[in-house]
């Protein structure tokens, strides 16, 4: 064999190997939050089960036939594939950059009221360790902030037979925080609504306008990787004094999550040129 034939097989071999860790990795993903069937059939994580099927394909395919499914595209198709590749990767890129970099404070900076963005529960009724995470920040804010209020906010996402709230608020009592400072919003189907619906209960909390609650202190706790679009949200429905505290993720879900929002903040951007949406909350 000669030694350029050695050196195909040996990158051949590496895509169906890499193809076969990528297709690992979303049963992983599953096994760890576990949906219903409808719930793991359209998860997003299948995004890995596809590139790792195409690229032990590709690898099959080029030790069968000697070259690559690339070689023989058209030269006018290979063109835009590489302009779309390059333009979305840049897009991807910047992206991130603002992904990576959330505004946020530090967790003694106090604040009115705290809002928990929920980040998912299984078909069990038990939160991922990533939203275990935000609890546990949660926990730690309240302790040092004795007055501040919490609004837990999660309902019950497609395909799953349980609302998140109940359980965060279950979490946060057992970790020790006083029942009657943690409110349950258990409608919010994405964060718009986490935020549209905490600022209305918050209102009828303390019989106040929503418009008041807007310029309130308050603090979210969410991922780090979903803080930098909840702010983008917050500001643009009329939060003026919102700031974030961040929680970890497990190491093992990283590069899914960053994967995951930036997708999530490019439609978001999408939307809000579209649309103008999400608006003031009124």
């Amino acid at each position: 064999m000669m030694k350029n034939d050695k050196k195909q097989l040996i990158f051949n071999v590496f895509l169906m190997i890499f193809g076969g860790i990528c297709a690992i990795y979303d049963f992983v993903l599953i096994a760890l939050a576990p949906g219903t069937f409808l719930d793991n059939l359209f998860s997003f994580s299948h995004i890995w089960l596809a590139a790792g099927v195409y690229l032990i394909f590709a690898g099959i395919y080029r030790i069968k036939n000697g070259h690559s499914i690339w070689s023989k595209l058209n030269k006018t198709v290979r063109i835009v594939i590489i302009c779309l590749l390059i333009l979305g990767g840049g897009i991807s890129i910047v992206n991130l950059c603002y992904i990576l970099t959330p505004e946020t404070v530090d967790i003694n900076e106090s604040s009115e009221y705290v809002i928990l963005l929920g980040g998912g529960i299984d078909k069990y009724g038990r939160l991922p360790d990533s939203v275990q995470r935000r609890v546990e920040k949660t926990k730690e804010y309240m302790q040092l902030h004795p007055e501040t209020v919490c609004v837990v906010t999660g309902g019950t996402l497609h395909w799953l037979p349980y609302a998140e709230a109940p359980e965060i608020k279950r979490q946060l009592v057992a970790a020790g925080v006083n029942e009657n400072r943690v409110l349950v919003e258990d409608q919010a189907l994405d964060t718009i609504q986490n935020f549209q619906l905490s600022c209305k209960m918050l209102s009828d909390f303390k019989n106040v306008t929503q418009k008041e609650i807007l310029k309130s202190k308050i603090v979210v706790i969410t991922s780090h990787f979903h803080m930098r679009r909840a702010l983008r949200l917050a500001h643009r429905m009329g939060f003026s004094n919102i700031k974030g505290v961040c929680s970890s993720i497990p190491a093992i879900k990283v590069p899914h999550a960053y994967i995951r929002e930036i997708c999530a903040y490019i439609k978001l951007n999408l939307r809000i040129l579209l649309t103008g949406k999400p608006k003031v909350i009124e």
